[in-house]
């Protein structure tokens, strides 16, 4: 079996689409406020754990559903359009971590990763980010050898989505020498990062509360302090850097599915809101329905389109994939080629939404309503690795022959 290679019957993966049905409406429920308040709703934390979702992408010899690509993008879809798309996207975090350690961690301790997964529902946050340059950006970080095999880790991560609802806390550090100090070479830095894991409770970790923007209000994006931390050596993940780039299929298509479902639901709600509106008596008669003004009826017809092209571009990145016909990609280009998907997803629903907003009228811009969310919601996508204009200028290099 090759490494996408789909091990869900069409059954199966139609019972895990149901399930975030089922789940999307507790998260629909609760959306505005959460909005409002700027805040992740904790109490969903055990009914997703109740769902199953939490196992979603663990393999099946693990004990998991072992959920494809394509899967994982319509139960991400599901819960933003018909849940929340905020709240999907914080909860997206755990997926995205659990598929980059399905091949990124070292087996030891992938294995135990996994089984608290499975048997305990074990939720996971990743934050990498740090505030000097984000995700692309080596750690400073730092993991101070303890003396006795294990390590005392110090820094802060930004943008640490999730972390006031996870159990465990995965993040890269830099393993330095007895002094902490962070080697100014390049290359010694880069081999020096490293993936460690730990319970969210740990001593010496807290949550800051900064998370204050006007797009995905509810996901619960905080900033995470490391205050000398005492990581034991079964903490230790492995190497970071040189592993993660050849897992970028599990950040891009788990937030192509959120933006599919931003742009879903915005797509349902303007026509939804378009098939009962009237215009009442006009020059061209009484009682003219929205529906039967042609401009109108070509903008919706745009908006399928985008939509449509976007699904069908994740769809197709998630067959080759599985097909096995990255093999035939540079190890260079292959982040951007697989990132495509997310490009066409974050942008749909940038396109989309926007589409929405204005054959909705001036009604749709009132604070808090569900298409004015997703509006807002749906800017947020340009900032999830990699961005489009990280994409555009790799595939540009890529055909100049210019990328090394």
């Amino acid at each position: 079996m090759g490494k996408h290679s789909i091990e869900i019957t069409p059954a199966e993966r139609d019972d895990l689409v149901a399930r975030a049905r089922k789940l999307a409406e507790s998260f629909s429920a609760v959306g505005a406020k959460a909005d409002e308040e700027n805040q992740l709703p904790l109490e969903l934390v055990p009914l997703y754990k109740e769902s199953g979702l939490a196992k979603l992408i663990v393999p099946k010899k693990y004990g998991g559903f072992g959920a494809d690509l394509w899967t994982v993008a319509l139960v991400e879809k599901e819960l933003a359009s018909w849940g929340d798309p905020a709240i999907t996207l914080s909860f997206n975090m755990h997926h995205v971590m659990v598929g980059i350690f399905r091949d990124l961690l070292q087996e030891e301790a992938r294995t135990r990763l996994f089984r608290q997964v499975v048997e305990d529902n074990a939720l996971i946050s990743g934050p990498f980010s740090e505030e000097r340059a984000g995700f692309s950006t080596i750690a400073d970080t730092v993991a101070v050898p303890d003396g006795n095999g294990g390590w005392h880790v110090s820094g802060k991560k930004n943008w640490a989505t999730f972390i006031e609802g996870a159990d465990i806390v995965t993040f890269n550090a830099t393993i330095t020498d007895a002094d902490g100090k962070v080697p100014e070479d390049y290359e010694e830095h880069k081999a020096r990062e490293s993936v460690f894991i730990v319970p969210v409770n740990t001593p010496g970790i807290s949550i800051q509360r900064t998370w204050d923007t006007f797009s995905m209000r509810a996901s619960g994006t905080q900033t995470c302090v490391f205050d000398k931390v005492p990581v034991p050596a079964d903490g230790y993940g492995g190497p970071f850097r040189t592993g993660l780039i050849g897992e970028m299929e599990w950040v891009s298509f788990p937030f192509a599915g959120v933006y599919l479902g931003v742009a879903d639901r915005a797509l349902r709600l303007v026509r939804d809101s378009l098939a009962k509106k009237s215009l009442g008596h006009t020059v061209s008669g009484a009682n003219v329905m929205v529906r039967d003004v042609g401009h109108i009826q070509h903008q919706l017809g745009q908006a399928i389109v985008e939509l449509e092209l976007a699904e069908r571009a994740v769809r197709g990145t998630a067959d080759l994939l599985a097909a096995g016909e990255d093999a035939n990609w540079s190890a260079a280009e292959r982040p951007a080629r697989i990132s495509i998907a997310k490009i066409a997803a974050t942008e749909a629903a940038v396109r989309v939404s926007d589409i929405a907003m204005r054959l909705t009228g001036g009604g749709a811009i009132r604070r808090g309503g569900p298409l004015e969310r997703a509006f807002r919601d749906a800017r947020a996508g340009i900032y999830h690795p990699l961005s489009g204009d990280a994409v555009y200028e790799l595939l540009g290099k890529s055909q100049l022959g210019v990328l090394g």
